[in-house]
């Protein structure tokens, strides 16, 4: 009966997230879209930079979710996983409108920082456990479950150890269920500030797991820190004035790319603007001046909550995969008018499923036309490549035994994966696909070639002055045992 009870009132939700999901992810998950980890030449197929970066989780999946390149298996895994945790999100919440929880389910799952997190084959599945297991540790904390400040911050702390981008997840939670606690139920404000600071030990208590449990693998690993991606360059009032701009230029002009046109801008402005509005009505209905000071304090935090990374990295190290975040809009729009009748609710309500379904919509197509762009970028590249290894097997004199040297950077291609039919692309962790640093693991992965390549030092001191650049004749030369290809004129002759 508890099983029947569950499926019965996480279906909705849990087939609504998979089935966007699909429309959103599915050309991904069934193409084979090489980029970032896929195409890395600090090594093909692998999770990157783990313990050094403080993901030591990150790197225990790797005997549970291995690198090998499945994007079908490891996307499924990915959705199933998002799925579970917009059904505990609409518990928590306690979002009761089928609407609501439709429309919610798709926006949440189809937000744009998973699209391009599902790029990354290796890492999406991991960073959804890290998802599930963040909004889990909220919920059973928030939920007053038996051991909660045990469980909740070793859940929130793991999390961590596998992404620390999806903190942000759990302090935006915290405060923008304190808004919907102040509005829809008769807690005091005082009840409900002594939550609060429970729930900041709660976060608190987690991050210094996870940072203890951090020395103790850098430790025993011998293994330094990534010092880079600490922020350590801006004062404390700086990074907050950092954290309300960014925030502000996320709905304005698009940073990171969540908001990727202005249709969406007009959504996201009328969401807020709903959020604004019911609130107002709802507290003033309740007629309590502590409640309102308090919403007032919480809505100020909420920003800061959003985007508290920037609080401790460096800002070059922060891009559309971590502030998913941001999307707790969606879920505060919902739940505070999830339940309230009085007018002008029903006019409110109406407006935000509009707004959440054109969101929801234009997540889909520009989630498709990033694959497509990087689908047919990829096919160019090799294309590309194809062609210049017919130009150096030409190459009069080829023998086995030479070497690949490529000298300059590769020359622009004709598909810009920055302008996916938006006017705000995504910025995504990940080279230039058309790289010369990707050139071996393409000509050697993809195109089954194993000719090898000379060293950078040995690249560098080839005479190529004289040579024309590629593609025109004599831009493919043998000199010695190295075939040299000319792509640009190098730094030095620049």
């Amino acid at each position: 009966m508890e099983i029947k009870r569950l499926y019965n009132e996480n279906r909705l939700p849990f087939f609504s997230a998979l089935g966007f999901s699909l429309l959103a992810y599915g050309f991904c998950m069934t193409n084979k879209i090489p980029v970032g980890d896929d195409l890395n030449p600090l090594g093909l197929f692998g999770k990157g930079i783990t313990t050094p970066s403080g993901r030591y989780g990150l790197e225990l999946l790797r005997f549970v979710m291995p690198d090998v390149s499945m994007p079908w298996i490891y996307g499924l895994m990915s959705i199933l996983l998002l799925a579970a945790a917009v059904c505990i999100t609409v518990r928590l919440f306690e979002i009761k409108s089928p609407v609501l929880q439709i429309l919610l389910a798709g926006a949440f799952v189809s937000f744009p920082a998973q699209a391009g997190t599902m790029l990354y084959t290796f890492t999406a599945a991991p960073y959804a456990v890290s998802l599930l297991l963040t909004v889990t540790g909220v919920w059973y904390f928030i939920t007053g479950r038996r051991g909660r400040w045990i469980a909740a911050p070793l859940l929130i702390g793991f999390s961590c150890s596998i992404y620390q981008g999806y903190f942000s997840i759990a302090a935006s939670f915290c405060v923008i269920y304190m808004i919907v606690q102040l509005c829809r139920t008769k807690k005091t404000a005082l009840t409900i500030f002594r939550e609060g600071v429970m729930m900041l030990a709660m976060l608190l208590l987690a991050l210094a797991l996870y940072g203890l449990a951090l020395l103790a693998a850098l430790k025993l690993l011998n293994l330094p820190l990534l010092q880079e991606a600490v922020n350590d360059s801006l004062s404390f009032p700086r990074r907050f004035l950092v954290v309300y701009k960014s925030w502000l230029m996320t709905f304005l002009d698009g940073r990171f790319g969540y908001v990727p046109n202005k249709v969406s801008r007009v959504m996201h402005l009328a969401l807020l603007l709903i959020v604004g509005v019911t609130m107002l009505a709802q507290l003033r209905k309740k007629g309590d001046l502590p409640s309102l000071a308090l919403a007032g304090l919480c809505l100020f935090l909420w920003p800061l909550s959003c985007y508290c990374l920037y609080l401790l990295a460096d800002s070059g190290f922060i891009h559309s995969l971590s502030l998913y975040s941001f999307a707790s809009l969606y879920v505060l729009c919902a739940a505070l008018l999830d339940g309230w009748s009085p007018a002008p609710a029903p006019a409110l309500k109406r407006l935000a499923a509009l707004a959440l379904a054109v969101i929801l919509c234009g997540n889909i197509y520009c989630a498709n036309a990033l694959y497509l762009r990087y689908y047919l970028r990829f096919e160019e590249l090799k294309s590309f490549y194809t062609t210049l290894l017919t130009r150096v097997m030409e190459t009069p004199g080829f023998a086995e035994g030479d070497r690949l040297a490529i000298v300059g950077d590769a020359p622009a291609l004709s598909y810009d994966i920055d302008r996916h039919f938006t006017d705000a692309p995504l910025q995504l962790p990940s080279l230039e696909l058309g790289s010369v640093a990707y050139a071996e693991d393409i000509i050697s992965q993809y195109l089954g070639c194993d000719i090898p390549f000379a060293s950078e030092e040995e690249a560098a001191a080839l005479e190529t002055d004289g040579m024309p650049v590629y593609p025109y004749d004599g831009s493919v030369k043998r000199m010695g045992d190295v075939i040299a290809v000319k792509f640009s004129a190098k730094e030095a002759d620049a």
